[in-house]
C-alpha cells in the first residue's frame, strides 16, 4: 500500500530505484492548475517496508520534462520552461510567467538572475533548467537554466551540455543572396563540485539530432550535425549575372577542445547533398553516422583516433536507413531502422572493410511500427540477440497474429534469424525485455511473459 499521492500523467511517469533498493524517486510530469503550466514533480519514496510506503521528500520545477540521471547520490533533473505569452509578449507582472521556478516545499521561488546564462541573442522564448538534488532526501543542492535554449541535452561523466538551435544570414556576391543558414549553440556547465559551473560555449553550422549526436572524449566534444541553407532572397543584377547555388542539406563532424571551447579540426559537407542526419554512435575513437534522403542512405565509419588526419569509410547508397547504431560487438555495427519502404522495420548488420563499410545481412519486417526509443532495445553482444517492440498491420504474412509484438532475432556471423515473434501488448516505447539462463522476460504496462529460447 503506497501511503502518498502522485498525480501526473501517467503515460510520462519515471521511477528510479537506488543502489541500496530503499529508496524510489518518482517522476511525474503534472499540470499545474494555479500558474497554469506544466510542472514536473519529483518524489522520494522510503521502500524500505514494502507494505508502509512512505514519503521522504519532494520538490517540484516548473516547466515540462526532458530527461533524469542519477550519479553518485544526486539527482539532475532537466526540463524546458515555456514564457507564458500574451498576444505575443510576456506578462511583465507576473515574474513567474517568465523566469523558471522551482518549489522546494514552501512553495515556488524564481531562480536567480545569477543562475540564469543567456546568449548574446535570443531567438525563442524558452529555457532548459538544471537542477541539482540529493538522491536520498531530494534536498535541493543548486540550479542553472539556460535562455533561449530548448533543444537537446546531453550528460557527460562530469558536464552537461544544452543546446539551441537558430537560423543565422549568408550573404554571398556582394549581398546580392542571402541564405537562411542552421546554426547551434552548445554551452557546458560541470556539476561535479558543490555547485553547478559554466564552462564555455561553442557555436557551429548546422542543427543537432538528439542526445547521442555529441559525445566527450579525452578533453573534446565531439559533435554530428545536419546543415542547412537555404536561399531567403536574390538581387538581380542585370548588368551582370548572377549565379544562384542550391545549398541544400549535408553533414558537418566537428572536433571541439573543451579548454577553450573551439574547434580543432571539422569534417565538413561528408553527406551528399540533400540528406540529413539519422542516427550517430560514437564509441572511443570511431563514429558512425548513417544519413538519408528518402528512403536511401550511406553508412559512416570515421577514425578519429587522430583528430588532424580524420578518415572516414562509407557503404554507399543502400536501401532504408537506420534510425539507431549501435557497436554490436566482435567487429560488428548494428543498425535499427526504417527498410525498403515506410512503415517498415529492418534490423541489420554492418563490419568495416579495407574498402569501406559493408552490409553483412538484415532482418526485415514489412508493414510494421517499431520503437525508435534507444532504452527500449534488449542488445546482447556475447549473444548477438537483438530484442524490440513492433506493431503488425496489414499484412497477410502475419494475418494470423494479433498485431502487438515483441520480436527477439540472433545474428549467428551469417545471417538474422527470428528466435521469438510473440503477441506484446502496450506501446512499443514502454516494451523491455532480458534474456535469463536460456529464458526472455518481457514487459510492457501491465502484461509480462516469458518464453523459452534454450
Amino acid at each position: 500500500t503506497i501511503q502518498t499521492y502522485v498525480y501526473g500523467y501517467q503515460n510520462e511517469w519515471e521511477f528510479y530505484l537506488s543502489k541500496d533498493c530503499k529508496t524510489v524517486t518518482v517522476v511525474a510530469p503534472q499540470f499545474n492548475d494555479e500558474r497554469n503550466t506544466g510542472v514536473v514533480a519529483l518524489v522520494s519514496l522510503d521502500v524500505t517496508d514494502p507494505a508502509n510506503i512512505t514519503e521522504k521528500g519532494r520538490i517540484t520545477v516548473a516547466g515540462g520534462h526532458i530527461s533524469t540521471r542519477i550519479k553518485d547520490g544526486k539527482i539532475l533533473l532537466m526540463t524546458n520552461f515555456r514564457v507564458q505569452l500574451e498576444n505575443g509578449k510576456p506578462d511583465f507582472s507576473d515574474e513567474f510567467s517568465f523566469i523558471p521556478s522551482i518549489d522546494k516545499g514552501e512553495g515556488f521561488e524564481l531562480i536567480p538572475m545569477k543562475d540564469i546564462i543567456t546568449p548574446e541573442t535570443l531567438n525563442s522564448a524558452r529555457y532548459t533548467v538544471i537542477c541539482k538534488l540529493d538522491e536520498a532526501t531530494l534536498g535541493f543542492e543548486d540550479a542553472t537554466a539556460f535562455m533561449s535554449y530548448s533543444e537537446e541535452v546531453y550528460v557527460s561523466a562530469d558536464k552537461i551540455f544544452a543546446t539551441r538551435a537558430y537560423t543565422d544570414k549568408l550573404e554571398e556576391n556582394d549581398g546580392k543572396i542571402v541564405y537562411n543558414k542552421s546554426m547551434t549553440d552548445i554551452s557546458a556547465v560541470s556539476y561535479n563540485e558543490e555547485e553547478m559551473k559554466y564552462l564555455g560555449s561553442v557555436t557551429l553550422e548546422g542543427y543537432v539530432k538528439d542526445q547521442y549526436s555529441l559525445d566527450e572524449y579525452e578533453g573534446m566534444l565531439r559533435v554530428v550535425t545536419t546543415t542547412s541553407a537555404n536561399i531567403e532572397s536574390v538581387k538581380y543584377d542585370y548588368d551582370s549575372a548572377v549565379s544562384v547555388e542550391v545549398l541544400g542539406t549535408s553533414a558537418n563532424l566537428y572536433c571541439v577542445s573543451l579548454e577553450n571551447y573551439e574547434v580543432i579540426s571539422s569534417v565538413v559537407g561528408f553527406a551528399p547533398k540533400g540528406e540529413t542526419v539519422r542516427s550517430v554512435r560514437f564509441d572511443g575513437t570511431d563514429a558512425y553516422v548513417c544519413t538519408a534522403v528518402q528512403l536511401t542512405d550511406p553508412v559512416f565509419f570515421f577514425d578519429l583516433s587522430d583528430v588532424n588526419n580524420i578518415t572516414y569509410k562509407e557503404t554507399g547508397t543502400i536501401e532504408g536507413f537506420s534510425t539507431s547504431l549501435v557497436n554490436f560487438g566482435n567487429g560488428y555495427l548494428l543498425g535499427i531502422g526504417v527498410g525498403k519502404s515506410w512503415g517498415s522495420l529492418k534490423i541489420e548488420v554492418y563490419e568495416e572493410s579495407e574498402d569501406g563499410v559493408v552490409s553483412v545481412c538484415d532482418y526485415e519486417i514489412e508493414n510494421a511500427y517499431y520503437s525508435e526509443e534507444y532504452k527500449s532495445y534488449y542488445i546482447n553482444r556475447d549473444k548477438q540477440m537483438v530484442g524490440l517492440g513492433v506493431e503488425i498491420y496489414s499484412d497477410d504474412k502475419y494475418s494470423e497474429m494479433k498485431p502487438e509484438r515483441y520480436v527477439l532475432v540472433r545474428f549467428d556471423g551469417y545471417g538474422i534469424y527470428e528466435l521469438l515473434n510473440v503477441e506484446l501488448p502496450g506501446l512499443n516505447e514502454y516494451k523491455r525485455g532480458v534474456y535469463i539462463d536460456g529464458y526472455m522476460y518481457m514487459f510492457s504496462g501491465d502484461t509480462f511473459r516469458v518464453e523459452n529460447i534454450g
